[in-house]
């Protein structure tokens, strides 16, 4: 306990400990945290096929000069230097599945700072901007991709195989093969420039469909893709949104301005890993 009493006259300076003849040494604590993939989509080979949970260790001080580091910010790579740094096993983040590289980013945030981060978004009646205290524990895993009924329902075939989804579009009735992204498929959407194809809908599709009609070419999937019909399109893309397995942060919220409620995607910024 500190000595909050007035201290008078000189002090001592504290003298150093004698010096161990070993090494301090510290353990860093590990976590294993829960893959929304359950490992189910990563090829043969891959450290986490078929593993359910990956280790991790707590975030360090260390983690936190990768965090800062502009050099890494700038070159768009930092998360997955934090990542190469916090997975036990050697795995390379950008073959991760979104949805698992997301819980592992939540599970080393609340390791590093807490479950509580504060968030705001606009306020979708009025011009007032809420703020709100989100609990990371709260993020649920969602996806229809391991429930049985549903991929019934809605004529979905998973391929052992290929790790692959086949399902035939509804007005071309062409087999279109689907699968969960990696981190490098994304980089590779966000950083096409051909064809103006970056951040768009012909471009985010190319980067689940793995196949058409059993062909499997990048040429083959892009004129397809190029030329479905609209219904196709549209229906392949909610299929994905609600088949794919993914971390959901949603919060039901009320605007003091307007009374206003409103369910909102809590959005990851800055803060997110340096909160207030």
């Amino acid at each position: 306990m500190r000595n909050n009493q007035r201290r008078t006259g000189p002090q001592a300076r504290p003298q150093p400990a004698a010096a161990s003849s070993a090494n301090l040494a510290y353990v860093v604590p590990t976590e294993f945290v829960e893959l929304p993939s359950k490992g189910v989509f990563y090829p043969e080979g891959h450290p986490l096929f078929n593993q359910e949970t990956v280790e991790i260790k707590f975030m360090t001080a260390k983690d936190e000069d990768i965090l800062s580091s502009q050099a890494l910010i700038k070159k768009g790579i930092m998360i997955d230097r934090l990542l190469e740094s916090l997975i036990v096993e050697d795995v390379d983040p950008i073959s991760l599945l979104l949805a698992d590289k997301t819980a592992i980013i939540i599970a080393a945030r609340i390791s590093g700072y807490g479950n509580e981060y504060n968030a705001s978004v606009p306020c979708v009646s009025c011009t007032n901007r809420i703020e709100f205290v989100y609990d990371l524990k709260e993020a649920e895993i969602t996806g229809n991709c391991f429930d049985e009924r549903y991929l019934h329902e809605n004529n979905v075939i998973f391929s052992e195989e290929h790790k692959t989804f086949d399902v035939e579009l509804p007005i071309s009735k062409m087999k279109v093969s689907i699968s969960p992204i990696t981190g490098q498929e994304e980089k590779k959407y966000l950083d096409d420039d051909s064809e103006s194809r970056a951040n768009t809908i012909t471009g985010m599709l190319a980067t689940f469909i793995v196949a058409v009609n059993d062909k499997s070419s990048y040429s083959d999937v892009i004129n397809f893709v190029e030329n479905m019909p609209a219904a196709d399109s549209k229906y392949l893309r909610d299929l994905y949104s609600s088949l794919t397995p993914r971390v959901e942060l949603s919060e039901s919220i009320a605007c003091h301005a307007c009374l206003k409620t409103q369910t909102v995607e809590v959005p990851l910024s800055a803060e997110f890993f340096w909160p207030r």
